[in-house]
């Protein structure tokens, strides 16, 4: 890790940890398919977990093709938002998650989302872990910043 991505790391984790919800994009037949989802991540930066139904566009989606993008912002919808606002993109590999990892990744979603208790134990909702390969800030408007994590 270089030295001067110790700050994006950082700016990247407390926008994260300001956020509840990203967008997720999966590869549909057709077109990309986007969805907001509820999320947690590991502090390193290296995962996002999220659930679905078993059931959803987005499953079947991802079990077709675990190549995802994930996109969080803080806008406020105002016009400061164009000098202000940044968004992270970040791109990753998706897997549901089954077995001995499964019971540690729900007690970090629930950690976050205890709201969402009932559905994340549910036999019809499935937990996906995405690793994260790369990161894009943007922010102040012009400004881009690029982090590998492999």
């Amino acid at each position: 890790m270089a030295a001067d991505h110790t700050e994006i790391r950082e700016y990247i984790r407390e926008l994260l940890r300001k956020q509840r919800l990203m967008v997720l994009a999966s590869k549909g037949s057709e077109y990309p398919y986007c969805n907001l989802v509820g999320f947690a991540f590991t502090e390193d930066l290296k995962y996002f977990i999220f659930i679905t139904g078993r059931d959803s566009r987005k499953y079947r989606n991802i079990k077709a093709n675990g190549r995802v993008s994930l996109l969080l912002d803080n806008r406020r919808n105002s016009v400061e938002d164009f000098r202000e606002a940044a968004a992270v993109s970040v791109f990753g590999e998706a897997e549901e998650v089954e077995g001995k990892e499964l019971e540690a990744l729900q007690a970090l979603y629930l950690k976050r989302h205890p709201h969402l208790r009932e559905f994340l134990f549910s036999p019809y909702t499935a937990l996906f872990r995405v690793r994260a390969i790369k990161y894009i800030l943007v922010r102040r408007f012009q400004e881009v910043v690029e982090l590998d994590m492999e």
